[in-house]
């Protein structure tokens, strides 16, 4: 008999719940870390609404894990695998190091692709060689948004959308196995060549239209009838060009085409009709609940768009109209 994988998941959140519950469907032994004043409430178990699945609005219980909140007691377990799936301001902190550090040979999964974030793995301890950056593709939030009905109690609702795997890079074997790990238990994965490269134009683009419309108030009508679409379209064209020059490379057509505003309405209009949820509510939901994180890559964009003599005017005005007193990071 084949031992069971033994899976470490850091973070019981949208992200976390789902990446556990499959790997554990798959026949891996998962635990999960996390602080200390939600183990009871974690040990409890959740409710996960699969709107992929035959019977959507049907919770489906995820319990039989295993909860730590110390670096100690992971490295008294031993895992196969960690992966992280909290969000990228969170990996700050000296508790990375000390995960890093007992989790022994582990394969990392950093489901935080960016470059920036990268370093802050390799600083914090993790090989190039146990390294595996991982894209989310998937969309999962806290059941009901505001105005849901169809759910008979509170739980966490996902969503794979279609031909959208989860993206994965790496040393072969590691990935390999990381892949098949997901896939085993349904949650669609596949090995990519180099995942974090293949993340910074799409995210030069999602950014500043992000804040675009936080600053139309999270309303998709207002975004296109006021200024804000334009404003969003040039940071996006500004953001574009700071990150062709972290990558040596132009920023691909389908990138390009997506930083003009009438293509992305087009786009928006089209996922709205997709997706088996409330698509705006969802956005104002999430996104609020990531500000931090989306205020980071803006504050990096004009940084490093200063440090190389481009425009960021409109970055600038985009962080101004949601966060007048935002402070941009100082150039290195």
């Amino acid at each position: 008999m084949v031992d069971p994988t033994r899976v470490l998941v850091v973070g019981a959140g949208a992200v976390g719940q789902v990446y556990a519950r499959h790997l554990q469907l798959g026949g891996a032994k998962v635990t999960l870390f996390v602080r200390e004043k939600y183990r009871q409430a974690i040990e409890r178990g959740f409710d996960l609404y699969a709107l992929n699945g035959p019977r959507p609005t049907e919770p489906q219980r995820f319990e039989g894990f295993s909860v730590v909140t110390r670096p100690d007691e992971e490295d008294a377990l031993g895992f196969d695998q960690v992966y992280l799936t909290v969000s990228s301001p969170a990996l700050g902190g000296a508790w990375l190091r000390e995960l890093v550090a007992a989790a022994g040979d582990a394969t990392i999964v950093a489901l935080q692709p960016g470059k920036d974030e990268q370093e802050v793995l390799r600083a914090a301890g993790v090989p190039p060689e146990r390294l595996v950056p991982g894209m989310i593709t998937l969309i999962s939030y806290a059941a009901p948004l505001p105005g849901e009905t169809r759910f008979s109690h509170p739980g966490m609702a996902y969503w794979f959308p279609p031909m959208a795997p989860c993206r994965l890079s790496g040393p072969g074997e590691r990935t390999e196995a990381v892949v098949r790990a997901l896939r085993a238990g349904g949650l669609p994965a596949r090995r990519y060549a180099d995942v974090p490269s293949s993340v910074v134009f799409p995210s030069a683009i999602l950014m500043p239209y992000l804040v675009a419309l936080e600053s139309a108030g999270w309303s998709l009508r207002a975004l296109w009838r006021g200024g804000a679409s334009a404003l969003g379209a040039r940071a996006a064209r500004e953001a574009l060009a700071v990150a062709a020059t972290t990558t040596d490379r132009r920023p691909p057509l389908a990138m390009r085409v997506m930083s003009r505003p009438g293509v992305l309405r087009f786009a928006l209009w089209a996922a709205r009709r997709l997706m088996p949820l409330p698509f705006e509510i969802y956005l104002r939901e999430h996104f609020t609940k990531v500000h931090a994180q989306t205020m980071e890559f803006m504050a990096g964009y004009i940084a490093k768009g200063k440090k190389s003599d481009l425009a960021v005017g409109a970055l600038e005005q985009l962080i101004a109209a949601v966060e007048p007193a935002a402070r941009v990071r100082p150039v290195a």
